[in-house]
């Protein structure tokens, strides 16, 4: 069961990878200028008489976590997209005729299917937000700090290399933990694998 046509899927794929065509530091830095207190969104509000002063929405939390989620979004977008790219819509197809709702078909039959991509999605989006530097450093606090952020201020400001090594040999565990512990319910090699076919 399609339930966009082709050319809209495609349109909507480009939208997803447009901000691959753009520096990483370029995006975030336009995450700067769209959230400080003259940027598009409180001065948005204050035009429209919403809010009297400025939400503070840089160096927040929720700042870092809107920069690191549209950057991280196609990551998780594109494992999800090429498995249920590769789903028959005849099983939805059967469901349906066997007198299941849409939304049990959905449920029932394609959501248990498409779970090994949104695993792999998952997967990719925590690894590389373990070592997130640049968004939580130019949209966040210093509560917002991330433990790439603690590595290298060890190693390059106070020239502690035995706790930025600690540090990056835990991370580096941690990783492989949850890669461990992942493979333990899916085939690793079948969710990524589904990356390289689509």
């Amino acid at each position: 069961m399609n339930i966009v046509r082709p050319r809209v899927a495609g349109l909507l794929l480009i939208a997803v990878l447009l901000p691959f065509w753009s520096s990483l530091l370029v995006r975030t830095y336009a995450w700067e200028v769209i959230l400080r207190d003259t940027g598009i969104i409180n001065s948005f509000l204050l035009g429209a008489r919403i809010i009297d002063e400025p939400i503070p929405l840089i160096r927040t939390t929720l700042g870092v976590m809107l920069g690191m989620s549209q950057i991280l979004l196609p990551f998780m977008v594109l494992p999800i997209y090429t498995v249920m790219r590769r789903i028959d819509p005849e099983y939805t197809r059967a469901a349906a005729n066997l007198g299941a709702s849409p939304f049990a078909a959905f449920r029932r039959v394609f959501l248990p299917l498409s779970l090994p991509g949104v695993i792999a999605g998952s997967l990719l989006v925590f690894v590389l937000a373990l070592g997130f530097y640049i968004t939580p450093a130019l949209l966040g606090s210093p509560k917002d700090t991330m433990i790439s952020q603690f590595i290298a201020s060890a190693v390059q400001q106070r020239l502690d290399w035995g706790i930025g090594s600690t540090m990056a040999v835990i991370l580096m565990g941690l990783t492989f933990v949850v890669l461990f512990v992942a493979s333990r319910f899916i085939r690793l090699r079948d969710a990524f694998g589904s990356l390289e076919e689509g």
